[in-house]
C-alpha cells in the first residue's frame, strides 16, 4: 500500500543528498515542497501531504512541484533554499507536516519575499512580521492539547505516562504536553522522557520509567521507530498508545499487535470513507496517482495546491510571485475539498475552523473512531 507514495519521494531525496550546482532559474512557475527527509519514517510521513499537492498540480498543469529536503547540513540546505528563494519562478512554499526549519530558513525566505504556505505546526512566521506566511495547521499548544484529550481515557487514579523520540518536534510536543499537564495541576502523568540514537534508538531508560510508572496509556509525541524500540522493551505494554498523526502511516500500523490499542489523532480532514463525489473523486484520483489512499494532511495540501494554482494561472504574465504573496496576505478565507480555512490576521488559522479526528489501527487500515473521553481540544 505504502509503495506508490513511498516512489513520489524517492527521486527526489537522493537529488538532495548529493552536492548540488547553482540553481539555474526555471522558466515554468514552481511551488517549493520542503519536507524533512532526517527520520526514518521521512517518506512515509511527507509522502501524503506531496501526493495531494501533486494532484493538484496535475489537475491545473503548466506548474511543477519541487520537492526539496531540508533534513540535510545546514549549510547545504540553506544554499539550496537561497537558489530558491532567488529563482523568481518559484512562486511559492508548502511545508511538509512534522517539518521543522533550520536555523535562519524562516527569514530566508521572508527577505527573499516568497509567501509560505504550511502544514507543519513547527513551522511560524517571520521573526519580524514583515513575510507572507499562512498555516493550516494547528498551533503547538493545540496539538500538545488534542494528543493529551484522546489520551484522556486513562482509568481513574492509573498514571499517564508521556514519552517521544529526539526529533525535534517530538520534544517540543512533549515539553508542551508537559506543561500543560502541569498547569492543570494533573498529579497522574509521569514524563517517560525522550528515546535517542536516531536509527538505532536507545530506548531502554525511557521503556524503565513506564514500567515503573505502571502506565495503562501511553502518550507518544514521536514517529513510529522510537516507539516500536520503546514498546518492544516493554515486558508489558500499555493498554492504550496514542499518537500525532506522524504514527498515522503503515508503519504506525505495525504498533498494534497482541492486543494493543493504538490511535492517531490529527487536527485535520479524512474524506477517504465520505460519500460525497467530490470526495470520492479525490480519493479515486489521489490513490490512482500514488498507490494508497489519502493519508493526513492530505486533503490540506490539495486544497492548499488548488488555491496557490488558482492564483497562478490567473496571474496572466504578472510578476507571479508577488501576485501570489498579495493575495495570502489579504487572504481571510479560502475554499477547501471539505469546508473552507478562515484565518487570523496573522495568518494562522482560526480555531474555530479545525476538525478534531482520532483513528484506530485496525488491520491495515486507520478507521475512525469516536472523539475519545478527555478534555476539548
Amino acid at each position: 500500500m505504502r509503495a506508490g507514495l513511498v516512489a513520489l519521494l524517492a527521486l527526489s531525496v537522493p537529488a538532495c543528498t548529493e552536492d548540488l550546482p547553482p540553481r539555474a532559474d526555471s522558466s515554468q512557475p514552481t511551488i517549493a515542497y520542503l519536507f524533512d527527509g532526517s527520520p526514518p519514517d521521512a517518506e512515509l510521513v511527507s509522502a501524503s501531504a506531496l501526493a495531494g499537492v501533486e494532484l493538484a498540480a496535475h489537475e491545473v498543469g503548466a506548474v511543477e512541484i519541487e520537492p526539496v529536503n531540508l533534513g540535510l547540513d545546514r549549510t547545504e540546505v540553506m544554499s539550496t533554499l537561497g537558489a530558491l528563494a532567488q529563482d523568481n519562478a518559484v512562486v511559492a512554499a508548502v511545508i511538509a507536516p512534522w517539518t521543522a526549519p533550520p536555523a535562519g530558513a524562516i527569514d530566508l525566505l521572508a527577505a527573499h519575499g516568497l509567501p509560505v504556505v504550511s502544514l507543519s505546526w513547527a513551522w511560524g512566521p517571520p521573526t519580524d512580521g514583515e513575510g507572507v506566511w499562512l498555516s493550516l495547521a494547528a498551533g503547538q499548544a493545540r496539538e500538545a492539547v488534542l494528543l493529551l484529550s484522546t489520551a484522556g481515557v486513562a482509568p481513574e487514579g492509573a498514571t499517564l505516562c508521556i514519552a517521544g523520540d529526539d526529533h525535534p518536534t517530538s520534544r517540543a510536543l512533549l515539553v508542551t504536553a508537559e506543561e500543560l499537564a502541569r498547569a492543570a495541576g494533573d498529579p497522574d502523568v509521569a514524563v517517560a522522557g525522550t528515546v535517542t540514537g536516531g536509527d538505532v534508538p536507545i530506548a531502554d531508560p525511557v521503556a524503565d520509567r513506564i514500567e515503573d510508572a505502571g502506565c495503562p496509556v501511553l502518550a507518544w509525541t514521536g514517529g513510529t521507530a522510537g516507539a516500536e524500540a520503546v514498546l518492544s522493551r516493554l515486558p508489558e505494554d500499555p493498554a492504550l498508545v496514542v499518537g500525532p498523526s506522524r504514527i498515522g502511516t503503515d508503519d504506525g500500523l505495525a504498533l498494534a499487535t497482541a492486543g494493543r490499542d493504538v490511535i492517531t489523532a490529527c487536527a485535520c480532514v479524512s474524506v477517504n470513507l465520505s460519500l460525497e463525489p467530490e470526495h470520492m473523486r479525490f480519493v479515486h484520483h489521489l490513490q490512482a496517482a500514488s498507490g494508497a489512499p489519502p493519508g493526513p494532511y492530505a486533503v490540506e495540501a490539495y486544497d492548499a495546491g488548488r488555491f496557490l494554482l488558482g492564483l497562478v494561472t490567473r496571474a496572466g504574465s504578472d510578476d507571479l510571485r508577488e501576485v501570489v504573496a498579495a493575495a495570502l496576505e489579504e487572504a481571510a478565507e479560502i475554499p477547501g475539498l471539505a469546508g473552507g480555512y478562515r484565518f487570523e490576521p496573522d495568518g494562522s488559522r482560526a480555531p474555530d475552523t479545525f476538525p478534531i479526528g482520532a483513528w484506530r489501527a485496525m488491520g491495515s487500515r486507520w478507521l475512525p473512531v469516536e472523539r475519545p473521553i478527555g478534555a476539548s481540544a
